[in-house]
């Protein structure tokens, strides 16, 4: 039998064709099986999802993100199924699955109440899947199941069928280039956070100035230093004064100077804003999926310093910014043995950044394992972080996921404690 607390929560980034942000795939892997599938049925189906969208609070943690959730067929025909709520959940039905009478009109019932519905797995246009079809808003098409000879046919077959169609696994900004031009409308994969190292690059300015303010902050440099660096980009000052009145309204009154926006937002604040904000794509009408995905690594390596190592009040915060900053070569298209020439970072982050060494190496291997969703792997890690266990592990993820997933823009760039 697999328990609730027994499985691993899971996600991977759904993107639209702008590289925005619009959804997740939420995986729940069985720690008892090597293929992480949960494989006894209805029951357990019922009690995961149940115990993940209540005492989890998934539903609120998702924020403004739609939830995309594999069904079997006894889930299928499961009132727990509604447990999920309508408007944030995208049911996706196997392609391997049977069709039958009762899981058309099953599914028929479902959209009726509200729920969008998805064929998981497609990879060929079959009579037996026809009676879905009007049923279905969107066909995802896994990228390991079709070569690149066989995909623009499936797509002219399929692109009248649905309003939509998702490329799943899609894993090099090639593959998302190939299946743009092919008229995909999603992406589900971890593609945008792949670095792509480029030797001489040269990073903008307002990227040099970010870095050498968190490197400022770290060497604890005096106030009126790093109010002079500051002062060097006119829209980073500008920013962190909008952001510090935002944070000081109705308290303090309105702050004037940068020195006095350092004091009152204290340099951890300064320096967790300076963080995410490298990842702010400058120009864009929206989120950055990998400031997303930077901001859920980092609270939630935070999170399991603060269970880990609760003697030691600093390890959350070095956690954090290992987190935050694990991502960088992806960013900044840079070796991370270059950008942390520039930073004066401690020696524990050092080493767990290029090492994976002590503490903070096993939060930081634990982070991405659960983002990959490999189970074998995350076991061997709780292993090493002896004070949690799998329960830990997706209470703080979906903490993580509920705050990553309000980050906006001004107060919203600032981070917890």
């Amino acid at each position: 039998m697999t328990h609730a607390q027994d499985v691993f929560l899971a996600r991977q980034p759904i993107l639209n064709r702008d590289q925005q942000q619009v959804a997740y795939e939420l995986l729940f892997r069985s720690g008892h099986h090597a293929d992480a599938r949960i494989t006894d049925g209805q029951h357990a189906t019922a009690t995961v999802i149940s115990h993940a969208f209540s005492h989890l609070s998934l539903s609120a943690a998702l924020g403004h993100y739609r939830a995309f959730v594999n069904v079997d067929k006894d889930f299928l025909h499961d009132d727990a199924i509604q447990l999920m709520p309508a408007d944030k959940v995208v049911i996706e039905v196997l392609e391997g699955s049977q069709v039958t009478p009762e899981v058309v009109a099953r599914c028929a019932e479902l959209k009726e109440k509200g729920y969008t519905l998805a064929l998981d797995d497609f990879t060929r246009v079959t009579s037996d899947y026809l009676p879905l079809l009007p049923l279905a808003e969107i066909i995802k098409v896994d990228l390991t199941l079709v070569s690149n000879a066989e995909l623009p046919a499936l797509v002219a077959q399929l692109r009248p069928l649905v309003p939509q169609l998702l490329a799943e696994k899609v894993e090099t900004q090639e593959q998302y280039e190939f299946c743009r031009r092919l008229g995909f409308d999603l992406y589900q994969g971890y593609y945008f956070a792949h670095p792509a190292i480029i030797s001489g690059r040269r990073l903008l300015p307002t990227q040099m100035t970010t870095l050498r303010l968190i490197a400022q902050i770290a060497r604890d440099d005096e106030t009126h230093a790093i109010e002079r660096t500051l002062k060097e980009d006119p829209a980073l000052s500008f920013s962190l004064l909008r952001l510090v009145n935002s944070v000081a309204a109705g308290n303090r009154g309105h702050i004037s100077s940068m020195r006095q926006a350092i004091i009152v937002l204290g340099r951890q604040q300064i320096a967790r804003w300076l963080q995410l904000l490298l990842y702010a794509s400058p120009g864009s009408t929206g989120i950055s999926p990998l400031l997303i995905m930077a901001a859920l690594r980092g609270r939630f390596s935070e999170l399991l310093a603060e269970r880990s190592c609760k003697k030691d009040g600093g390890m959350k915060d070095a956690a954090y910014m290992a987190g935050i900053l694990s991502l960088t070569p992806a960013l900044l298209g840079q070796p991370l043995e270059e950008i942390l020439m520039a930073l004066n970072l401690s020696l524990p982050i050092q080493d767990a950044l290029l090492h994976r060494k002590g503490i903070l190496g096993a939060i930081l291997d634990m982070s991405e394992e659960v983002e990959a969703g490999t189970v074998p792997a995350c076991q061997d890690c709780l292993h090493k972080l002896p004070l949690l266990d799998t329960e830990d592990l997706n209470v703080c993820h979906a903490e993580a996921l509920a705050w990553a997933n309000q980050i906006g823009v001004g107060a919203d760039l600032v981070g917890p404690g």
